[in-house]
């Protein structure tokens, strides 16, 4: 067979495909070319209609009402604007886009396809363009001339003449002002009426496709056609998306921003505009960069805000809308649309999780490497990861921890809304809220922040948040009372949902009240248990016990001798003639002053604090004395610098005679042990094996050495330090034998003693 030479063939037909049939809404087309506009580096542009509302319909031969001819549409930017050159080989060459060869990227559109807007729009295009001290070209359009069906006929087969024009061509042709640079589109001959019901719908989508709080760009819509009473014009405003300044201060919202570098997100809690916490966290999506989301609840005051704000219910304006690159992608965030698939989720866990109806944000992208693309339908985005990884990331693999950045950030304002200011269930015991509580009240949300990421830079508004649990009191003071004057005398049977929804409101609330208040009844126990303690010490008698007051002496003598001796190896390096540099003194002088205030705390413990330590001896239980012993060294900074966890889970404890002064110092003996071991980190353990009552006390510190058996060291004399006595070990022994126990000390298969 013989090869022949084929190639694909452009019908005249495309022009249909891809200008009404691929843009196949009006309102999208008209953005279309405020994109061209915008990436035309133009500072405004303007819409205006003329003879274009219904008033301005005729009758056709056929006794048809038909748009009037006459009708227009002008689109007019004054950016950069295009040569002859520019007209010939870029916006007449089909799906070529400059755009999309420029590596910066961050253009509102790359199709190369937004130019067929224009016959989306009328029938009739008079296009006139010019670049800085250029020349100003005109091209008319008439797109009824490319429709026709003929096999044969392709595209490039209709001829255009673009043209040189006066500038008083131009405003004669158009009676518009002359310009410098920029381009004008007339379209004529409409589609469409542009009226009452059309251009408030137009109005409402061009304030949700456009996102420009710096107020860098400006949208100008105005209709010749329609005028109030005193023949004003009512259409005749700038586009604003005022949602994106004035609905904070209405609402409680979470705020999030992804670094340009795409290294690390910062996430904002905001009550009414006041920022309540705040953190940063390293980012864990790869595709994800210079992104900023605003999210909000939308409780009924808020609603009712919203309306105020915008003139539409929140449910009709739309629920989290995705913006790239400054201008709104469809379909995500339409009244009945659930990218995010909030709505399914809501279903789950009604009381616990939000919908489509009680939020509202936006998701804004400024792409600049182009890892987002819009579908050429202009409806959506391509599937790839970036996209998943802001949308949804439960089918991709190797992420199933993982939320996408979108969800997760609802995640946080859910937990927040439904644990963080639902503060007025109860009455604080003081009848205002302290800091402990205030910080308690939001110590659940971080904590289950803290399991998904590592936070840092964590800021808490105490003051606000103390604030807001006060004034939710209140509110839920007169929800009650509210409620009560609604219901009364009312059946059951007889409540409409909506007071349902307030009964069960109410009913929730009660049970968290009945909740709280077994957790503060077991508080209160506790506090009693320990004021008890204190009462015991302080109505105990002293003693002058030489031998309780020496060991006293010792215990502070050994911190003393670290002082000193840290001192002498100072002065004995200068007087050698070998002095010590700076970061060794440096050392030393940090030492000796840990020392000396564990001194000074452990003097003040001892004699100033609400546990007598010099009594003689009490009848207590030994193990929270122990651990009450280890709050209040922790308390007093007195821990020599190791960090102590007690663990009692089942509440074990030993009914003993017992002198404060010894077991204080048991516990001091051997964190100053441990001490010295270079030990960070130490964990207290109680048990009871029904036979034996046990306590262990376990460091991570270096262990002992091989150069003695572990039973050596509770003997007198033994000491793993150049300076030891020996004295600490043995005094434990001596205590715990008293006391009829044993003592054994071992180290533990890592590191560390036990």
């Amino acid at each position: 067979m013989t090869r022949i030479k084929y190639s694909f063939k452009t019908n005249v037909r495309l022009k249909d495909i891809i200008g009404q049939g691929l843009i196949n809404n009006s309102n999208i087309a008209i953005i279309e070319l405020i994109k061209n506009a915008r990436d035309a580096n133009s500072k405004s542009v303007n819409i205006h209609f003329s003879d274009a509302d219904a008033s301005s319909m005729i009758m056709n031969s056929s006794g048809e009402l038909i748009i009037n001819p006459s009708s227009k549409l002008i689109v007019q930017d004054f950016g950069h604007g295009m040569s002859l050159n520019d007209v010939d080989k870029k916006w007449l060459n089909i799906a070529y886009s400059e755009k999309r060869q420029n590596s910066e990227g961050e253009y509102a559109g790359d199709k190369g396809i937004g130019r067929f807007s224009c016959d989306r729009l009328g029938e009739k295009l008079d296009l006139y363009t010019k670049i800085e001290n250029g020349e100003l070209i005109h091209l008319a359009v008439n797109w009824s001339d490319f429709e026709i069906d003929d096999i044969d006929k392709e595209i490039s087969s209709i001829e255009l003449y673009p043209s040189v024009i006066s500038d008083a061509e131009f405003t004669q042709q158009t009676q518009l002002e002359k310009f410098s640079s920029g381009t004008c589109l007339v379209i004529s001959d409409l589609r469409e009426v542009w009226g009452t019901s059309e251009l408030p719908r137009l109005k409402k989508d061009l304030e949700r496709f456009i996102i420009d709080p710096n107020k860098t760009f400006n949208v100008h819509l105005r209709s010749y056609d329609i005028t109030d009473k005193q023949d004003n014009l009512i259409y005749d405003e700038r586009i604003e998306n005022k949602l994106a300044t004035k609905l904070d201060s209405k609402s409680v919202s979470v705020c999030a921003s992804v670094s340009e570098d795409g290294k690390i997100i910062k996430t904002e809690l905001r009550y009414h505009g006041i920022v309540i916490l705040s953190y940063e966290e390293a980012n864990p999506y790869s595709k994800l960069g210079n992104i900023k989301a605003h999210i909000h609840y939308l409780n009924q005051a808020s609603k009712t805000s919203f309306k105020a704000i915008t003139g539409y219910k929140s449910f009709d304006y739309g629920s989290v809308m995705l913006f790239l690159n400054g201008f709104r992608v469809m379909p995500y965030g339409d009244p009945k649309d659930d990218w995010l698939q909030l709505n399914q989720r809501k279903a789950q866990g009604t009381m616990r999780h939000l919908g489509t109806r009680e939020l509202f944000g936006i998701v804004e992208i400024n792409d600049k490497s182009r890892k987002f693309s819009p579908v050429s339908s202009r409806e959506g985005m391509e599937n790839n990861l970036a996209f998943r990884q802001l949308a949804d990331l439960s089918e991709t693999e190797g992420t199933k921890d993982l939320l996408a950045f979108a969800p997760r950030l609802i995640r946080v304002l859910e937990k927040f809304v439904v644990q963080g200011i639902d503060w007025d269930r109860v009455n604080p015991k003081s009848g205002k809220y302290s800091r402990d509580e205030v910080l308690g009240a939001l110590d659940a949300f971080l904590t289950s922040q803290r399991k998904q990421a590592s936070l840092s830079n964590i800021y808490v508004n105490e003051a606000e948040i103390s604030n807001i649990a006060s004034q939710k009191i209140v509110e839920y003071d007169e929800f009650v009372h509210d409620l009560t004057v609604r219901l009364k005398d009312k059946s059951v049977y007889n409540l409409t949902p909506a007071e349902k929804r307030d009964v069960k409101k109410y009913i929730v609330r009660q049970d968290a009240v009945i909740t709280q208040k077994e957790k503060t009844n077991k508080d209160y126990k506790h506090t009693i248990e320990v004021e008890k303690t204190r009462r015991l010490f302080a109505e105990s008698h002293l003693t002058s016990d030489t031998e309780r007051v020496n060991n006293l002496q010792h215990n502070i003598g050994n911190l003393n001798t670290e002082v000193c001796n840290n001192l002498e190896d100072i002065l004995r390096a200068e007087s050698q003639g070998n002095p010590l540099n700076k970061d060794e003194v440096l050392a030393l002088v940090k030492a000796s002053f840990f020392n000396a205030s564990m001194m000074r705390t452990l003097s003040d413990i001892i004699i100033k604090a609400n546990f007598h330590m010099l009594s003689d001896s009490i009848s207590y239980h030994i193990f929270s004395f122990i651990e009450q012993y280890i709050t209040d060294m922790r308390n007093n900074g007195a821990a020599w610098g190791i960090n102590i966890k007690f663990e009692n889970p089942k509440n074990y404890d030993l009914l003993l005679n017992f002198s404060p002064i010894e077991f204080s110092m048991l516990v001091d003996n051997i964190l100053s042990n441990a001490f010295k071991a270079k030990a960070k980190n130490m964990t207290v353990k109680a048990f009871d094996d029904e036979k034996i009552f046990s306590m262990e006390f376990i460091d991570d510190g270096r262990g002992l050495s091989d150069k003695f058996k572990p039973d050596d060291y509770l003997n007198a004399g033994i000491s793993t330090t150049r300076r030891g006595a020996g004295i600490g070990l043995s005094h434990i022994k001596q205590i715990i034998e008293d006391r009829d126990g044993n003592v054994k000390i071992m180290s533990n298969k890592k590191h560390g003693a036990t």
